[in-house]
């Protein structure tokens, strides 16, 4: 390979892959040569390759997945909107001092017939496949969340339901998948049989909290949050200029939403 002036090697690595991903040559997600190809590809050591990755990861133009690879990442555009963006539910129960835990109460394959609104906004046709799940989120053993996800099967058409059972937003970066907001519907509801047996009131109005992803910049996932727990809130971020992807949670509240 062409040398590039007296800059060290590991440095050498990482400008042509800033200049690489800027200019559109690697794309979002696009999965990059492995360490061994690049030593190859720039006559240098593991760790110099090693050092350049790291560095690049760091700066939010890849990310690096344990046991697939590293991918073309755009958290540098805008750093503190990634790390809006990766918060999860999960982090929040957390955040509040709770232990976040997780039940799956339903799992089905349904196809796009079956809820043609979900369908649309999915973009799945009527004899296409959704993922569909309902999961109880807990804090510390106790009801906070009840979840209703549906999934585009075709970009996702392998899925570990033991997952369900933990954290979907770390299953899904373990597997290299980022997902990027669409938008975030908020409004009132009065529980339906199943909230008003968890939370023992059929008269109390619940949060409800619709949330859209893309990934690949096709529709991905649409879940809706019913919060539970009065002790919890939403607090929305608008410190920065942004498109709508600056929601994040730092409280929460009330739980079906099969048709939803």
């Amino acid at each position: 390979m062409k040398t590039m002036g007296r800059k060290a090697k590991y440095s050498q690595i990482e400008d042509f892959f800033i200049r690489n991903i800027e200019n559109g040559t690697y794309v979002l997600n696009q999965l990059l040569p492995s360490e061994a190809d690049l030593c190859d590809t720039f006559s240098t050591s593991r760790m110099t390759v090693y050092k350049a990755m790291t560095n690049l990861s760091n700066k939010g133009y890849i990310r690096r997945v344990p046991g697939n690879g590293s991918f073309v990442d755009d958290a540098y555009i805008d750093p503190e909107r990634d790390l809006i963006r990766k918060h999860s539910l999960s982090d929040e129960i957390r955040a509040f001092g709770m232990e976040p835990g997780s039940e799956l109460l339903e799992y089905e394959i349904i196809q796009g017939k079956d809820n043609k609104q979900i369908a649309k906004e999915l973009n799945v046709a009527e004899d296409e496949f959704i993922h569909y799940f309902v999961r109880l989120r807990t804090g510390d053993g106790k009801p906070v969340v009840l979840s209703y996800t549906y999934i585009n099967y075709a970009l996702l058409p392998s899925l570990d339901i033991r997952c369900l059972q933990h954290s979907f937003n770390a299953y899904l970066n373990e597997l290299g998948m980022k997902r990027s907001s669409g938008y975030t519907e908020f409004s009132a509801a009065l529980p339906d049989e199943r909230q008003a047996e968890i939370i023992g009131s059929t008269n109390k109005a619940l949060l409800r909290q619709k949330i859209f992803w893309r990934y690949a910049n096709k529709p991905f996932e649409i879940t809706t949050h019913y919060y539970l727990d009065e002790r919890m809130s939403i607090v929305i971020n608008r410190d920065h200029e942004d498109t709508g992807d600056d929601i994040y949670m730092k409280t929460i509240r009330h739980g079906s939403d099969k048709n939803a």
